[in-house]
């Protein structure tokens, strides 16, 4: 599995690129912000900052003030300070917030709902997770900023922020130009979608990269040749639009065998087959019984032939990114990085370092990354590519070929940092390891993002984030309308990955700036590492006494005009609701404890809020201190919305700006 010799781990306190810095964090943040603040601690601890002198609660300037969160970190040396304000919606949006009407408000019911016929909770504190991984990049590019000479030492991050930004692939495809993106209407025949069930009862996701397998599959299982190819067409575009309207047949037929069966069948066909485990499985699981690190921050032993190079001074040519007039300069301006990467994972997290500041050069075989051309287009590329690559220098190199390999290390030869997400094992066979660059840039951090990390396990389906998914409990918390469990069609572990790839190779550049690490740097992260982010909170609450801790909880309901979703615990709604915001609402009555047919499932019976608009409903939650937004269902109207449109810029399509603000 893995493509480089093994390695040594930062775990010593002075080689921690934190270590020695002091992070103060609120008593107890804010309502809605818990997850996110949980996020940063965890991250900036396992980094080696400590809490402040007495415990975060003894930091009384760190005391939440209304619906803001400060987070401090400050450090031995004068300018070595950074601090964060963390929000749950942007500035001037007063009203109550949770994860269940940040879900409901940025879109991510709607598209999480594509496949179950309707908008619908995640089931997960996920926007509260990437929130909480963005608020700690902000902390480590100020930190580094700091280092650097670059006069930046405020951050601003709110929840909404984050999740417009990372849901924006699927507002831009909604929102192009030419021929926007449209899903078909629900509802869609769910029984047809993985995951399938096999003849003994195992739920199990299949995953093909090319249509070969595919068909050689499903035509040894009985399948027709039609069914086959038309279900194909739609399987290859569920990463991109989060639905997957199967035909039937493919269901019907793998159920007639046992799951052993079908493994077989798999091997010989060259299908990657996965069941789905429970986070009671995955418990057991090494990585997560000693708590592993979501990223692998590694030195290396330097080589004696190379020599060192001089301290940072600006980075290759001391490229700067255009700022606009009156703006800081950015934490990460000056900064190069070079990426050689597919689809999602890889390309965000340069993405993130570019609205950081960095320069990114992008290496993309001859003729360009085929995702260009895939349709919506706006302007000359792909929206979607667009969201995750625009403005990114671009060379095309065949690193195939010696001459191409070559050139690859003439462009790291001046970088900072060089990202792949190649499979295990072509780093090495293409002589572009971590060693082989160091020999024409010794400072150079080198960075993989991959599936599933680099420790042992026995073999594993193919990488990709379904499959992550079904494997690493995440699809046990996700669950259909009939409460069966099943992998979101939300790409969640790719864009988390990228988040936090980006977040492991901000903590390394520190490590490299501070003097933390004399040798030659390498972070490794994982989609595996991104869901044991996610599933944390769960995973550590389980068989110690206390329960898997609460996700989003609420629920959705439908109101005379629309459809809302109504945050806090079950129980705060409920009160609210029977202490008069029902009868304040045009005379509807309190909470029935019935599901309308209408809704979609939630944790929690859904009261009936059919007689009284939208509007009325959520204006009397708020006043009661409940949480509660409209669910948007037409991701194409995020962008005109009052409350998100500063969110996007327009070219060509709707683009989402960075999660953070610097000052």
């Amino acid at each position: 599995m893995s493509s480089a010799p093994p390695l040594t781990p930062l775990t010593t306190g002075d080689a921690l690129p934190l270590d020695g810095r002091l992070v103060h964090l609120p008593p107890s943040p804010p309502a809605g912000l818990a997850t996110a603040t949980d996020v940063v601690r965890d991250h900036l601890t396992r980094l080696g900052a400590r809490f402040g002198p007495g415990g975060p609660a003894s930091a009384a300037p760190y005391a939440p003030t209304g619906p803001e969160a400060l987070i401090g970190l400050s450090g031995p040396r004068p300018g070595q300070s950074a601090e964060l304000t963390l929000r749950g919606w942007p500035v001037g949006d007063p009203t109550p917030f949770d994860e269940t009407a940040a879900q409901a408000a940025c879109g991510l019911m709607a598209i999480h709902g594509r496949a179950t016929g309707g908008p619908r909770p995640l089931g997960l504190d996920y926007l509260g997770t990437v929130a909480g991984v963005a608020a700690t990049q902000a902390i480590l590019a100020t930190a580094l900023a700091g280092l650097r000479g670059v006069p930046v030492h405020r951050a601003h991050v709110s929840v909404a922020e984050a999740a417009v930004f990372s849901l924006g692939q699927y507002a831009a495809a909604a929102t192009a130009e030419e021929e926007p993106e449209h899903v078909p209407t629900p509802p869609y025949r769910r029984t047809a979608r993985p995951p399938f069930v096999s003849a003994d009862g195992v739920r199990f996701e299949v995953e093909a990269l090319d249509v070969g397998p595919w068909r050689d599959f499903w035509k040894e299982l009985g399948v027709p040749a039609k069914d086959i190819a038309t279900s194909w067409r739609h399987f290859v575009g569920r990463y991109a639009r989060a639905a997957a309207p199967l035909i039937t047949t493919l269901a019907q037929c793998a159920a007639r065998h046992r799951y052993a069966a079908l493994c077989l069948v798999a091997e010989r066909t060259g299908m990657s087959i996965c069941s789905l485990r429970t986070l009671a499985d995955r418990r057991a699981d090494h990585d997560v019984r000693y708590d592993d690190d979501p990223w692998e921050l590694r030195e290396l032993a330097r080589d004696p032939l190379t020599g060192d190079r001089p301290p940072y001074a600006g980075g290759g040519d001391g490229f700067v990114p255009r700022a606009l007039p009156g703006a800081p300069r950015l934490p990460l301006a000056g900064i190069r990085v070079v990426e050689s990467t597919r689809r999602i994972q890889g390309p965000l997290a340069t993405r993130l370092l570019q609205a950081l500041g960095a320069h990114i050069i992008r290496i993309e075989p001859p003729g360009g990354d085929p995702l260009r051309g895939v349709p919506p287009i706006a302007g000359d590329m792909s929206a979607r590519f667009a969201v995750l690559n625009a403005g990114k220098e671009v060379r095309e190199i065949d690193i195939r070929t010696a001459a191409g390999r070559r050139a690859v290390a003439e462009t790291v030869a001046d970088a900072d940092v060089f990202l792949h997400n190649w499979a295990p094992g072509k780093a090495a066979q293409l002589q572009l390891d971590d060693e082989d660059l160091a020999r024409v840039n010794p400072r150079l951090v080198y960075a993989w993002a991959s599936a599933w990390d680099r420790a042992p396990g026995g073999a594993r389906p193919l990488g990709t984030d379904f499959m992550v998914q079904a494997w690493s409990g995440v699809a046990d918390r996700v669950r259909t309308p009939e409460d069966t469990p099943a992998p979101s069609l939300v790409t969640l572990l790719d864009v988390l990955g990228g988040h936090i790839a980006a977040e492991g190779i901000l903590a390394a550049l520190l490590a490299r700036e501070s003097g933390a690490t004399a040798g030659r740097l390498r972070v490794d992260s994982s989609l595996l590492g991104a869901s044991r982010v996610l599933l944390r909170p769960l995973l550590r609450g389980m068989g110690r006494g206390t329960g898997p801790a609460t996700a989003a909880s609420g629920f959705v309901a439908p109101t005379s005009d629309g459809l809302i979703a109504v945050g806090g615990t079950g129980r705060s709604a409920e009160h609210a609701l029977a202490t008069g915001v029902a009868t304040g609402a045009t005379g509807a009555t309190g909470a029935t404890g019935r599901r309308p047919a209408t809704a979609p499932q939630s944790d929690d019976a859904a009261p009936d809020l059919s007689s009284a608009p939208s509007a009325a409903w959520l204006k009397r939650f708020h006043e009661a201190g409940v949480p509660a937004r409209e669910v948007v269902t037409d991701i194409a109207s995020l962008p005109q919305d009052p409350a998100f449109s500063s969110l996007f810029t327009h070219h060509g399509c709707a683009l989402p700006t960075p999660p953070w603000r610097f000052s």
